[in-house]
This record gives structure tokens, C-alpha cells and sequence, in this order.
């Protein structure tokens, strides 16, 4: 490994680090993280310092399900903003 490659990877995983609240025992995967990031970031035409790479690699935080309208659900257990308007009548 370069030693430009290698220092990029190292501040990024201390990085990834200090992101996730300092956590103890979880350097191999920051190292992981980083490196993977290093790899992408090498295949693609980004910037120098990698920023839409970044957004590629990172998982989108999961979002809680939205209750789907139209099956079966108790709506009167909705918050009104997730109610049907059933006094709305379409001409």
C-alpha cells in the first residue's frame, strides 16, 4: 500500500471514528469502511476529497414504515394526518 493511500485511509477511519462517537473496539471496522471508501473512490472520476463517493457508500439510515392507506388498518389508531378525509366528495 502507498503511503499516500495508506495515510488517506488512516485519517478517514479516524475519522469514521470519531463520527460515531469514539466507540471502543470498533477500529477494524472504520479501517473496513475506510478502505472500501478509498476503493470506490479510486474507480470513479470524483473529487479530491471524495464527497459524492461518500454519499455513495454510506447506508441511508432506515426510516420507520408508513402506514399504507387502503388495507386493512384501524384508522381511528392514525394520527389525523394519515386519515382518509372521507368528507371530501369527488364531482
Amino acid at each position: 500500500m502507498s503511503d499516500r493511500r495508506h495515510e488517506w485511509i488512516s485519517k478517514r477511519a479516524y475519522a469514521i471514528w470519531e463520527e460515531q462517537g469514539r466507540p471502543h473496539g470498533r477500529d477494524d471496522d472504520h479501517w473496513r469502511q475506510a478502505v472500501a471508501e478509498r476503493d470506490a473512490l479510486e474507480c470513479t472520476e470524483a473529487s479530491v476529497d471524495g464527497r459524492e463517493v461518500l454519499v455513495k457508500v454510506r447506508p441511508k439510515p432506515q426510516r420507520p414504515e408508513m402506514p399504507r392507506l387502503g388495507r386493512s388498518i384501524d384508522e381511528g389508531r392514525l394520527p389525523p394526518m394519515y386519515r382518509r378525509n372521507r368528507s371530501i366528495k369527488l364531482v
